[in-house]
């Protein structure tokens, strides 16, 4: 028979060392949600600790978050675009569907709205969320505010996203999510003098995107990519059931936070064959932490002429916990749908 004593000091023991695991949890890569208000979305709200996120201990992971951290103080924030060859490939993509190709127009679009200052600040100065790396591939996402539509003075917030591609230890080719601007004067993008178009991976293909060297985090990629596909593209919400924790924080300003939510936003459409890979093409999808995020290749119209189309990249981010997703964070402004709901 076990004393009394030896129970009791087993049951402390196991107290402590389930304690110590909690205590051994790492910190989300994510900021706490803002305030949680019944039948609307979250507010988006940058994360307080910038430094937490430049932690990773894969070495080629870590230079190349230190890097794109850099260059965003150095010439995003500072305007120092004299420092650029520190930090982009000479080769440089930019599929931003407003800037004209190449390393030279974009550092001119950055001298013309960025003040140089002599000191280039210490952190990040745009309202970060996270960074996170995966392979030679490096995101930032960023709070954006909008102004309400209804002519008031309120503003409400969504989520803007920053991808860049990293090659021998340089920035190579980056993404946004922008819009092509009214009254742009540029070629639209993949013609003859205008930005690369947005092109992804479709198919089956897509699913060599869902790798990673460790087993957990491709874990993350196969729910995110699962989701998408039984639920956003097929129209099938009863598997938001399986997929996300029942209070599922929503933070694109078109949708209502909770999983009931998340369900009578995608029961407005039609239920499809769920296919083995997404409907859109696949640019990126990356995996850190607790974080996933996918970008895809979303068709637009061009505003000046609406017949005319071109292809953004539209970025999901998503907070995962006990193996179900738990947050959302999506490049949404009011009354904007990605391409799975416009119909």
């Amino acid at each position: 028979m076990i004393s009394r004593f030896a129970r009791l000091a087993f049951c402390g023991l196991a107290f402590q060392f389930c304690t110590s695991l909690a205590l051994a949890q790492p910190p989300s890569m994510v900021p706490a949600p803002g305030p949680i208000t019944p039948g609307g979305s979250v507010r988006v709200v940058p994360n307080p600790e910038q430094q937490y996120l430049l932690e990773q201990a894969d070495p080629a992971l870590a230079a190349n978050k230190r890097l794109v951290y850099a260059m965003w103080r150095t010439i995003m924030n500072a305007g120092q675009i004299e420092q650029a060859e520190r930090f982009f490939s000479p080769d440089y993509i930019e599929h931003d569907p407003s800037v004209l190709p190449g390393l030279t127009a974009m550092l001119e679009r950055v001298s013309a709205s960025v003040p140089r200052q002599a000191i280039v600040p210490p952190t990040i100065e745009d309202p970060l969320v996270t960074m996170i790396a995966d392979g030679n591939y490096v995101v930032l996402a960023f709070v954006s505010q909008y102004p309400e539509p209804d002519g008031s003075d309120r503003t409400y917030t969504s989520t803007r996203f920053d991808l860049f591609r990293l090659a021998n230890g340089k920035i190579a080719e980056h993404w946004d999510s922008l819009q092509r601007r009214k009254g742009a004067t540029i070629p639209m993008p993949g013609q003859p003098g205008g930005p690369a178009p947005v092109l992804g991976t479709a198919g089956v293909g897509q699913l060599s995107l869902l790798t990673h060297p460790d087993q957990s985090l491709a874990n993350n990629k196969r729910l995110m990519f699962d989701t998408w596909r039984h639920i956003p593209d097929a129209g099938r919400e009863e598997f938001a059931d399986i997929y996300l924790e029942p209070t599922y924080i929503q933070h694109n300003p078109n949708a209502v936070t909770g999983r009931d939510g998340f369900k009578e936003y995608f029961s407005r459409r039609a239920d499809k064959p769920i296919e083995a890979f997404l409907e859109d093409e696949l640019i990126v999808a990356m995996a850190e932490g607790d974080v996933v995020i996918q970008s895809v290749q979303e068709e637009r119209p061009n505003p000046d002429k609406p017949d005319e189309i071109y292809y953004v990249a539209w970025f999901d981010m998503f907070r995962v916990s006990n193996g179900r997703l738990a947050e959302h964070w999506d490049t949404a402004a009011k009354g904007e749908l990605p391409a799975v709901m416009q119909e």
